[in-house]
């Protein structure tokens, strides 16, 4: 039989512990139990039980006890975690009301049990699994959102649209004469890459003069307009998708639901008209620069300036100065409606106004990698060249 055990006091509470019949344990709880009184050592339990394998029940007695705070939950807290290492169950039903509840609640952990105890092993049908719900809502969401862009497209179409005309104004600045700069050194760029490039290969054939040809055409047809496409997808696009990101974030784009106002008229048509009518013009004057670009280089090969553009007017006709100009078109209206839709779905915290940004650079740039291949094909099927 186990021997009566007492811990000491601890200026406040007691906590006497006494063998019973059946494999019980009893723990007589007496004093006033605060935390600035000090704790028992629930180690005496633990020993206690270690000594009688036989206990099965441990069972608290606080008839004596005359006043408490948090210092009695924490030290039957930590009482439990002995008992539940020996196999032991707790019997509570004397403890006050308040008590026990906030030892049910500590004791009812599911969520931090599975965490420890229970090691999930997440397979490839679980990860393709999250893959197509999260696939499946973001195209629910491309799908709704373009039909809210049709619709707004068809509204302005009939006059009906509403938007500020002076945000039109600014983002024509903005995504015009403001970003000429960058298009100006990323266009020069190119066009002396590639004529440089042309002219080490075209040079062992003694047929310089036709670099002028390769730039000519590169630039108008693709290198134009495609670096073009990809300088506003990161410069103008993610603009897009931070400012309606954050705007979405404060709930203003849901203030102007609740106003009776269609935000995707308000928002982003003045932004989408804004980049498709200065896409085009952008283009027109990459190709300029690039053309600039290569007369760097060939100048330095015994080519003058002006057989340089005699050859670029032989090289380039009407069929391939207009097809740049035709994609950059598409090409606006993709990359401001791929900011707008990344920008007007994104969460609502910090995280999610960055995310959609990224997002809407990626998207974006697919978007007219796949407008080019596409309008390659059909041109090539045409015959348009």
């Amino acid at each position: 039989m186990l021997p009566f055990l007492r811990q000491p006091k601890v200026s406040g509470g007691f906590a006497e512990i006494q063998p019973a019949a059946s494999g019980r344990l009893v723990v007589r709880l007496s004093g006033e139990w605060s935390v600035r009184s000090g704790l028992p050592d629930a180690a005496a339990l633990g020993a206690a039980l270690e000594a009688s394998p036989e206990v099965r029940r441990v069972v608290f007695d606080a008839t004596a006890v005359t006043r408490f705070d948090s210092a009695l939950p924490a030290y039957l807290l930590r009482c439990s975690e002995f008992a539940r290492e020996r196999g032991a169950e707790m019997e509570t039903a004397t403890l006050p009301e308040g008590v026990k509840r906030l030892l049910a609640l500590s004791l009812a952990r599911p969520v931090r049990e599975r965490a420890v105890h229970e090691e999930e092993v997440i397979t490839f049908l679980h990860h393709a699994g999250e893959w197509g719900i999260q696939s499946a809502r973001s195209w629910r969401k491309a799908l709704d959102f373009i039909g809210e862009s049709v619709l707004a497209l068809v509204a302005l179409a009939t006059g009906r649209a509403r938007f500020r005309r002076s945000e039109l104004t600014y983002f024509i600045q903005n995504c015009g004469a403001d970003a000429l700069p960058i298009v100006t050194l990323i266009a020069f760029l190119t066009g002396l890459i590639m004529a440089y490039v042309g002219a080490v290969q075209l040079s062992q054939f003694g047929a310089t003069m036709y670099v002028a040809n390769l730039v000519g055409l590169a630039m108008v047809r693709e290198m134009g307009v495609l670096m073009t496409g990809i300088i506003l997808c990161g410069r103008t696009g993610t603009a897009f998708a931070a400012q309606l990101g954050s705007m979405n974030a404060s709930e203003e784009i849901a203030a102007l639901r609740v106003l009776g106002i269609n935000p995707v008229e308000y928002l982003m048509l003045p932004r989408l008209i804004a980049l498709t009518l200065m896409m085009p013009l952008l283009t027109l004057y990459a190709n300029f620069i690039g053309m600039i670009g290569g007369l760097v280089v060939v100048s330095a090969m015994d080519v003058t300036v002006q057989q340089y553009f005699l050859q670029l007017v032989k090289a380039i006709n009407m069929a391939n100065f207009c097809s740049g100009l035709i994609k950059s078109v598409f090409f606006g209206a993709l990359i401001a409606w791929a900011g707008c839709f990344r920008g007007m779905t994104s969460g609502r915290s910090s995280l999610d106004v960055g995310n959609a940004a990224t997002g809407a650079a990626v998207l974006g740039i697919t978007l007219i990698i796949v407008a080019d291949a596409l309008f390659a094909v059909i041109f090539n099927v045409i015959g348009y060249f």
